[in-house]
């Protein structure tokens, strides 16, 4: 009897190592989700903080690669223009058309996800948990993955920043979009040490691929 166990347990195992989810594909999938380098955006983005109303921000991103963008954000407190040229940068008050100081950084766009990931080398093997694999960093600066073999794209996120634990939870295009497969909605869920929490929920409400911009859109003069 104990050797028909060890006999089942063994396939099991070997079983179950055949079907193992490999860091590269992991990867592998979730570049595809990534945007193209020239792309116009448009998104939305919901804050809403513990006791206080929800904010809204509307933000147009249209990119030429990672050194060229000309980003607009609207909300109820504030419209200004940035447009990013190689490191130099020029921030425009919408309202009253002041050119406002600004310094010479990149934009970050909240819709690419896949760059807080980091790469294969920063994680363990994946572990199935339920439907999905989890996969734990080696470092726990970076976050923990949870992966759908289903949907062929990391569905959620955690990570603790000082003390605090956020939470984001992925949603991605179908083939009705015009670019399928890349992000369509983050949620993202941060517990305050005060033990309230907050959302932040970035919706791509818009994105396409875009191939000859003029010059002048990026010009910082």
């Amino acid at each position: 009897m104990n050797k028909v166990i060890r006999t089942f347990v063994f396939v099991s195992f070997v079983a179950f190592q055949s079907h193992a989810l490999s860091l590269q594909t992991v990867f592998e999938n979730q570049k595809k989700s990534t945007f193209p380098d020239t792309c116009e955006m448009q998104m939305r983005t919901t804050v809403t903080l513990p006791n206080m109303a929800p904010q809204v921000v509307n933000m147009t991103l249209l990119t030429a690669g990672e050194s060229k963008s000309v980003t607009t954000i609207k909300s109820s407190v504030m419209q200004i223009k940035m447009v990013q040229n190689n490191g130099r940068m020029k921030m425009t008050d919408l309202k009253t058309g002041n050119v406002l100081p600004a310094q010479n950084m990149p934009t970050q766009n909240p819709a690419e996800v896949n760059k807080q990931m980091g790469s294969p080398e920063d994680y363990n093997s994946p572990v199935a948990e339920g439907s999905l694999w989890k996969i734990l960093p080696k470092d726990s600066s970076k976050p923990t993955l949870y992966y759908s073999p289903k949907k062929k794209r990391v569905v959620k996120m955690s990570v603790e920043i000082n003390g605090t634990n956020s939470v984001s939870e992925f949603e991605y295009c179908d083939n009705s979009c015009a670019l399928p497969g890349t992000l369509k909605k983050a949620t993202i869920k941060t517990n305050t040490l005060q033990g309230d929490e907050s959302h932040v929920v970035v919706e791509v409400l818009n994105a396409k691929q875009r191939h000859v911009l003029p010059k002048k859109i990026f010009s910082v003069e």
